[in-house]
């Protein structure tokens, strides 16, 4: 699909350094910052993270809703690497956790096995150093846990309480037993399932669903992209949709912005 896509649309260029990992403690941490810097990433918090890696031309969508257990998972396509993100938890702080740990996998693992504990740990600890760098957060990270400043970093910085708890026991700033503490606290209120607070919308992909409303208004159908793409249609619906709800018919979609780098290249298909 993205193939028939990209005879039409230019899509920006791949950008996946390779920077596979050793036994090395500190190697997915740099990994997780070399891969800030090549992307110019400012320092902080990143605002979208789906945008930021469409950008990349990192291909990023949803499947349908399936098993709670597997979250998402990432492979080298054909042109560009593709991340498949379930949505089946609807959860806006995990999934943006979920995108950075395949984004790990597709930068350190591109020959390892997966599924092994090992590899798992490295893409977590990965996925905490690129949403969370150590020398930006450090100094913000409660040693006890208060609740109220969490929240407050939670929202800054995209990240679930879970995910600062840890971060902060990881960096040295929280102790073994105020972590475990926290934990137990945040199982006894049900938070380990369901956070506190607002659940902002899960983060949109735009690469694939605002080039086929492109094409619409140019002409070519969602239907004659389908059957170009030999996919049934409703598969490419999904694929193309922006969101993990059933899509619309694309004709009837807004033309939303496309990620930067994102040309028309029609062609004479019209």
């Amino acid at each position: 699909m993205a193939a028939t896509l990209e005879r039409h649309v230019e899509f920006p260029v791949a950008h996946i350094p390779n920077l596979e990992v050793s036994d090395d403690s500190d190697s997915p941490e740099e990994a997780a910052n070399t891969l800030r810097a090549s992307w110019e990433i400012p320092a902080g918090p990143i605002p979208h993270l789906v945008r930021t890696a469409e950008n990349e031309g990192v291909l990023v969508v949803f499947s349908a809703p399936a098993s709670a257990s597997v979250d998402a998972y990432s492979f080298e396509g054909m042109s560009r690497p593709v991340v498949v993100l379930n949505p089946a938890k609807r959860d806006y702080y995990r999934q943006r956790f979920d995108l950075a740990h395949e984004l790990g996998h597709l930068v350190m693992h591109s020959d390892a096995e997966p599924g092994s504990a090992k590899i798992e740990a490295q893409a977590d600890r990965f996925a905490a150093e690129f949403l969370m760098p150590a020398d930006q957060i450090s100094d913000s990270l409660p040693g006890k846990a208060n609740w109220g400043r969490l929240q407050q970093l939670k929202e800054s910085w995209g990240v679930s309480l879970q995910a600062l708890l840890y971060r902060s026991r990881a960096l040295g700033e929280m102790s073994d037993v105020t972590y475990r503490n926290a934990m137990m606290f945040l199982s006894s209120k049900g938070w380990r399932r369901q956070e506190p607070g607002v659940m902002p919308i899960l983060e949109q992909p735009s690469l694939l669903p605002g080039s086929v409303s492109l094409l619409s208004n140019s002409g070519i159908s969602c239907q004659a992209l389908a059957e170009e793409s030999r996919v049934p249609i409703n598969l490419f619906k999904q694929i193309c949709s922006r969101s993990p709800l059933p899509s619309i018919d694309s004709r009837e979609e807004k033309v939303q912005e496309l990620p930067s780098g994102v040309v028309s290249i029609f062609s004479e298909r019209r």
